[in-house]
């Protein structure tokens, strides 16, 4: 079912936006309980369950759209498939995070009255990136996510949390800088905003205007990049992971990605399709690049933050492969693929990183360390944990039966089937490398004894469920992977 919604009545915009009606909503309520309740109050606390409250009302909304297909006014905020399946996937990683965030004692672990309610903005952000098909509204997604993630990362002021978010900040600033100034060059050249209408204006002037709509887009592709962490936008990635408090790290490293990539969608091969296929040399070789440096980088590192962040880099240069792949054959039946492949993959790899950073986050805090040494016999610790985290880490190196190795054979596929070999070679090359720092770790959890006392070690119940649920995931999609990839293919992702 298709509409446009010309008027703005209270009706129409609640169907395309309640979702995120539901989540602002929620997030001013926790802002003004938070200056509201007296001092003996737990507010954090009820912060994360009210918070987990309004995802669950803001998933249910979401199920209840699938197969409607609706536009506010000119189209510039959009309500179809695509944008659907991401936003499940910003909430459903929204709610592992605030579960992660309780300790053992039934508190948030980050306890600040912000902590919750930038969470929920952060995902809105998210959702808006998604939805949007204007240049304005994309733009205002972006800074919703961005500023509410930068404040997020220096929550606990401690130096290295203060350290990673003033880097982040002043390298996210730039960033923007870049994409505002680059969307100002797009607007220049066709007079529009909308991304529909400027990709068939950029279609008509491409000859005229070459040069200056080659440098808007590579101003905005450089912004971007710095979002999603590719080479060589990378650095900010390491040290902003290590500073930030876990459950947000977590966030960055799924959320915050796929955001990135669900904005790249839009823009590149929603709106400015007409042309892609020229990039293939870019797209290409960014994608290489990033997939050796960030394995490369990860092998030598000894904080374990750090080792997944240049993992989470590498995982980048894998969910560029189908852009690179789409500019060989760029028709239908590959781009359909193609999208199938990446959300997938971002589904899966949201997945291992929740549970990844959900067992660090148990080993952090009993051995007051995040070093690769904290991990050191763990199996005598806690049997559950290691075995967990030997799921998480193979199948982020991509062994088969897991969610990883199913996801990377289907982006591998896509770039065999544009003839891109090589990069499909690439993969399979730089994923061996990836065993190299994984497996060292796997190998101090079960060969290696503890240090000190072999005591066990707890887990907080809501860490456990998060562990749970991201070993089903992570299993259940490598041993059978059709119960999505069956459905994805069938959604009718741009609403056409």
């Amino acid at each position: 079912m298709s509409t446009i919604l010309q008027g703005f009545t209270w009706s129409q915009v609640w169907w395309v936006m309640g979702p995120e009606i539901v989540l602002i909503g929620g997030g001013f309520v926790l802002m003004l309980l938070d200056a509201l309740l007296p001092p003996g109050v737990k507010r954090a606390t009820l912060a994360n369950g009210l918070g987990v409250i309004a995802l669950a009302w803001a998933g249910v909304l979401v199920f209840r759209r699938f197969g409607h297909t609706a536009a506010l006014g000119p189209g510039s905020y959009v309500l179809d498939d695509y944008a659907l399946v991401f936003k499940l996937l910003f909430i459903g990683i929204t709610f592992l995070i605030l579960l992660l965030s309780v300790d053992e004692h039934g508190q948030i672990d980050v306890a600040r009255g912000e902590y919750t309610y930038l969470l929920l903005f952060a995902t809105v952000g998210a959702m808006v990136m998604a939805s949007s098909v204007d240049l304005v509204t994309l733009f205002v997604g972006l800074e919703i996510l961005s500023v509410s993630s930068y404040i997020l990362v220096g929550v606990r002021k401690t130096s290295k949390s203060a350290e990673g978010a003033m880097k982040y900040l002043v390298l996210g600033a730039i960033a923007t800088a870049c994409v505002l100034f680059g969307m100002s060059y797009i607007y220049g050249v066709t007079g529009t905003t909308n991304l529909a209408e400027a990709g068939y204006a950029l279609y008509l002037a491409w000859d005229s205007y070459r040069a200056i709509v080659v440098i808007g887009m590579l101003l905005m592709l450089a912004g971007f990049s710095v979002k999603i962490s590719v080479v060589p936008f990378h650095m900010w990635a390491p040290d902003v992971y290590e500073g930030a408090p876990m459950p947000i790290t977590a966030f960055l490293a799924a959320a915050s990605k796929a955001a990135g990539f669900a904005m790249l969608i839009r823009v590149f091969l929603y709106g400015f399709a007409s042309h892609f296929p020229e990039w293939g040399g870019l797209w290409i070789g960014i994608a290489a690049v990033t997939m050796v440096v960030g394995n490369l980088l990860a092998i030598v590192q000894r904080n374990v933050k750090r080792m997944l962040a240049y993992s989470s880099i590498g995982q980048a240069g894998y969910l560029l492969v189908p852009f690179a792949a789409l500019t060989g054959a760029y028709h239908g039946g590959n781009l359909l693929q193609g999208l199938s492949a990446l959300y997938f993959y971002l589904a899966a790899y949201a997945l291992m990183t929740a549970g990844a950073f959900a067992v660090l986050t148990v080993v952090a805090h009993h051995a007051r360390s995040e070093d690769v040494d904290a991990f050191t016999g763990l199996f005598r610790r806690s049997p559950l944990l290691a075995g967990a985290m030997t799921v998480f880490l193979t199948a982020m190196a991509g062994m088969p039966l897991t969610s990883g190795f199913t996801g990377k054979f289907f982006i591998a596929l896509g770039a065999i089937n544009t003839g891109y070999y090589w990069l499909a070679g690439l993969m399979f090359l730089t994923s061996v490398m990836a065993f190299a720092y994984y497996f060292g770790l796997i190998r101090r959890m079960y060969l290696q004894e503890p240090y000190g006392p072999p005591e066990l070690w707890g887990t907080p119940a809501t860490v456990a469920l998060v562990v749970a649920i991201a070993l089903v995931g992570t299993i259940g999609l490598g041993v059978a992977p059709g119960v999505m990839m069956h459905s994805l293919p069938s959604l009718n992702w741009f609403g056409q």
